[in-house]
């Protein structure tokens, strides 16, 4: 099979891969492919970045799925390092098949994804370092016994037999366009501080692109100058945000909202990201669309409500 029939049915997320691990060549011969010793997770392709858009531009056409095929790993014989990270979008890889073909792999990390095979482990006598998910997921486990490596599986931070219950706010029509006025008082992100009426629709456009682009770690926005009444607060990493509404009900008992994610029924899976960076969040409560958590913040910012365009969980 030639290179240009194997991109036709390869992973556009393999392809921006490989050429990360190629700079500043580019492939233009299968058999480059063996020179290749190290797909780092620091380089994978950042699903919504302008980069990954010029790079699957000219191959959208011919691509069959966004999924596509990860076959082309066969040919890195030569590969010592294999990281999927965090951020590796859901539903991305589910053929593991030719990981048998790399025997030289001292390090391994497939805990982003959903790898459950582990006899195809068995002939990587190499491996160091292997991270894999949680062993509730795992199939054929006992072959990790004959592995000399160091193993680390993903355990989840929670539990769905006993996980907290709390009421599902439903979705609602959001299309009403949003007011001029401001709700929140005070907004805080980076070391940058708005108040009052230096809240402005520029410092809300700015706000949506650096959420987008992934620029802003976490932000805060308050009802109120001191941040003491209702707020919501955003954490921001790895191609996820964790928005919680923050409000005191009429008992004074704290009560938080978080949006349900609803391509994860279980919570036994932690988002990359977490409230406050110590507070684990199960996917469940997170979202992988950082375009649709910024208009969480930007219709909170302006109504001092929950964006109704997605399902919220509360808790109490």
């Amino acid at each position: 099979m030639t290179l240009e029939e194997m991109a036709q049915h390869t992973s556009p997320y393999l392809l921006c891969w490989i050429d990360f691990a190629m700079t500043p060549k580019h492939l233009t011969d299968i058999n480059q492919l063996k020179r290749i010793k190290r797909l780092a997770g620091k380089d994978f392709p950042v699903p919504h970045s302008e980069y990954t858009k010029q790079k699957l531009a000219p191959i959208q056409d011919f691509l069959k799925s966004r999924t596509g095929d990860w076959v082309m790993l066969e040919e890195m014989t030569n590969l010592q390092v294999l990281e999927f990270p965090a951020r590796t979008p859901l539903g991305i890889i589910d053929d593991f098949s030719f990981l048998p073909k790399l025997k030289k792999l001292y390090r391994l990390d497939l805990r982003a994804t959903s790898f459950s095979d582990c006899s195809l482990l068995s002939e990587l006598t190499q491996l160091k370092s292997l991270a894999l998910p949680a062993r509730k997921k795992l199939i054929h486990a006992e072959v990790l016994d004959i592995l000399s490596c160091k193993i680390y599986t993903e355990e989840p931070a929670y539990h769905d037999d006993d996980f907290p219950k709390y009421k599902v706010v439903p979705t609602q029509d959001a299309s009403a366009p949003l007011p001029d006025a401001f709700a929140a008082h005070c907004l805080e992100y980076g070391r940058k501080r708005f108040m009052n009426s230096e809240l402005t629709q520029e410092v809300l456009d700015e706000l949506t692109e650096l959420i987008q682009a992934e620029q802003v770690n976490s932000l805060l926005l308050s009802l109120d100058e001191n941040s003491e009444e209702d707020f919501f607060t955003m954490d921001i990493k790895a191609g996820w945000a964790a928005p919680t509404f923050n409000i005191w009900n009429e008992k004074g008992d704290p009560v938080c909202f978080q949006p349900i994610n609803e391509k994860y029924v279980s919570v036994e899976e932690d988002a990359p990201v977490e409230i406050g960076g110590q507070t684990p969040v199960p996917k469940r409560f997170a979202l992988d669309d950082l375009s649709l958590a910024a208009q969480c913040a930007i219709f909170f910012a302006k109504t001092g409500k929950l964006y109704p365009g997605v399902q919220w969980a509360e808790f109490s």
